[in-house]
């Protein structure tokens, strides 16, 4: 891997840590880890320092997916299973990371297939706590307007 593709790389990394809204030490550990893997060495400088400051605040999502858009498909594949690693170095799942990580998927034009199994099912989700909400289905033979009252 070209170092020169480190730091987007690190950027994406950092933003997906953040994605919860807080970042956990042992994220920010597996982004050490797995820069480090990719350049099967020890992390310049430039890239601690890079962690270190990182802000997610000033992170742009499609601008940072814009420099991988035209890869090769098993390369942008590789960076939502370098992202999906981060997220889950903290054993919790959160719907904020996954919505980043299908956020990535679509801003790297990766098939909604592709990344089956790596997201929550968001919408899933959102309908079955609708119906949740809703309550239990009324009682068969019973009006919905009918209140139980107990005159004894």
């Amino acid at each position: 891997m070209a170092t020169d593709r480190l730091l987007p790389i690190c950027d994406l990394l950092m933003a997906a840590a953040h994605a919860d809204g807080r970042l956990d030490q042992r994220e920010a550990e597996v982004v050490r880890e797995l820069l480090a893997d990719l350049i099967a060495g020890d992390l310049p400088a430039a890239v601690d320092a890079r962690i270190a400051g990182f802000d997610p605040r000033g992170f742009d999502l499609a601008a940072a997916a814009a420099a991988f858009r035209g890869d090769p498909l098993d390369e942008r594949k590789r960076l939502l299973y370098l992202v999906d690693a981060v997220q889950e170095a903290d054993d919790e799942l959160d719907l904020a990371e996954s919505s980043f990580l299908a956020a990535l998927a679509r801003a790297l034009e990766v098939p909604a297939d592709a990344v089956a199994g790596l997201t929550l099912e968001v919408e899933e989700l959102k309908q079955a706590l609708a119906t949740a909400r809703r309550g239990p289905p009324p009682i068969p033979g019973r009006r919905s307007d009918e209140v139980d009252v107990d005159l004894d």
